[in-house]
């Protein structure tokens, strides 16, 4: 690479082609922390795009930033299931310029590194774990030519071979990195392209805010990318970021993406309070076993609009095998008191785990069909994603024979459950049936399905 003072990095968000519609994503603020803490570290000259925004070709657009910029370094993330969009992006910046670094992070590298660097060949570096520290230190060295061992939390290729340094500590203290970066990835757009509508038509302008990294439990189905250890933000913080969207944008809805929003009901208590003058809807995310009394009569009669619990199977055997830590007694008393607080809760009911059976999978699906309407959820099926217990099991009983193809394959439905080809197929079609869409499922014409990942 030729040696500069700064390097010209350039950071991308795809044009989502893996969502259907053009236009209807949801903004992925990993990228935009990791813009925003290279930019304050001023190691390097950070451009930035959102293709979802920009009008012409990809190819074109591209190749005029890169060469009118002259781009050293490309870096794009997303998760396991953007495979397609993530692998668009790498190939068309190595054929715009092949001596460019491109550089992948997030979920889809973090869940299996070996086998994403197979699946996206033309990939130099691959970002492990939280990516804030790791791509300010990576950048640094190809600034001054040195070798990258050194860097924890990376992947590369050495004489052909891939190479895996040790894993990066995560973040403690998040309040410590700077907010994303919004202007960079043209947010004010995406708030007007991309409105929350309500049941009643209602459009709101929806605001996603990360209170807290990662969860302290190991549901089968969950991958997080942002380590093991759960560590939340302090409300000062989280309210220092909300006085800024307020004063930059114009919103009506504040989504709390944290999955265990309530560790304990007086930090509850002061959010409520805190957030009680603005003038906009909020929603949150909530564990069934942290749901009590005390907690909703904080919630009730505030502008909290949703509150999205998981409760994913009304099988207690299923459950325990999901390692919930949960039973269906907790779940509907539950969505019960929040229901006769007048709380909007949104759940779901999810099929396929490796303990289900046709009549387990029947039994959820007569329990939601019953409570659907006053409980508002939906249902789906399980996917084995790359990092998640499920996809472990499947990778190892050879349910996924090839997880580069798998990865490749956009992430299709597996059948790791104790059903036999015949029931999973019709279970599939019912879910189908009620969902109105047709799911992505792997070939069961030549597989013998396992019968138990156990």
């Amino acid at each position: 690479m030729i040696s500069k003072k700064k390097l010209n990095i350039l950071l991308v968000i795809p044009r989502y082609e893996t969502y259907g519609d053009r236009g209807h994503y949801v903004m992925p603020l990993g990228i935009l922390y990791v813009s925003s803490y290279l930019k304050h570290s001023q190691k390097a000259n950070v451009l930035t795009i959102n293709l979802n925004h920009k009008e012409g070709d990809e190819e074109d657009i591209l190749s005029t930033i890169i060469h009118q910029s002259d781009i050293d370094i490309f870096a794009i993330g997303g998760l396991s299931g953007e495979y397609i969009d993530i692998s668009r992006m790498v190939n068309l910046a190595r054929r715009i310029k092949p001596s460019i670094k491109i550089i992948v992070g997030g979920g889809i590298m973090t869940a299996d590194p070996e086998v994403t660097m197979q699946a996206l060949p033309e990939v130099d570096y691959g970002v492990i774990g939280e990516g804030e520290i790791t791509i300010v230190e990576l950048v640094n060295a190809l600034t001054k030519n040195q070798s990258v061992s050194y860097i924890k939390g990376v992947i590369f290729k050495e004489e052909g071979k891939l190479v895996r340094t040790p894993q990066r500590k995560e973040i403690v203290n998040l309040d410590e990195l700077p907010f994303p970066d919004y202007e960079g990835f043209d947010y004010g757009t995406y708030l007007n392209e991309n409105p929350d509508i309500s049941d009643d038509g209602i459009k709101y302008s929806q605001v996603s805010v990360i209170g807290g990294r990662s969860c302290k439990y190991n549901c089968t189905f969950c991958f997080h990318p942002s380590g093991t250890t759960y560590r939340q933000r302090s409300l000062d913080s989280i309210f220092l970021e909300i006085d800024y969207l307020v004063s930059h944008y114009s919103i009506s809805y504040i989504a709390l993406r944290e999955e265990l929003f309530a560790t304990d009901n007086k930090r509850v208590e002061d959010f409520c309070k805190r957030i009680e003058p603005y003038d906009f809807i909020w929603s949150i995310q909530l564990r069934i076993d942290s749901i009590n009394q005390e907690l909703v009569n904080l919630l009730k009669n505030t502008k909290c609009r949703y509150v999205f619990v998981g409760v994913e199977s009304a099988s207690n055997e299923v459950l325990r095998s999901m390692r919930k830590g949960i039973n269906l007694a907790q779940i509907e008393k539950a969505l019960n008191m929040l229901n006769e607080a007048n709380l909007n809760s949104r759940s779901g009911v999810i099929f396929g785990d490796s303990a289900e059976t046709f009549d387990t999978a029947i039994f959820s699906l007569e329990w939601f069909k019953k409570n659907r309407s006053c409980y508002r959820m939906f249902v789906d099926m399980i996917i084995a994603f790359p990092g998640s217990a499920l996809y472990k099991r499947a990778c190892q009983n050879g349910v996924i024979s090839d997880p580069v193809q798998f990865l490749k394959d956009g992430c299709p439905i597996v059948n790791v459950s104790k059903m036999n080809t015949s029931e999973f197929l019709q279970l599939v079609r019912l879910i189908e049936d009620i969902n109105q869409r047709h799911y992505k499922i792997a070939d069961y014409s030549e597989l013998e399905v396992v019968k138990s990942l156990h």
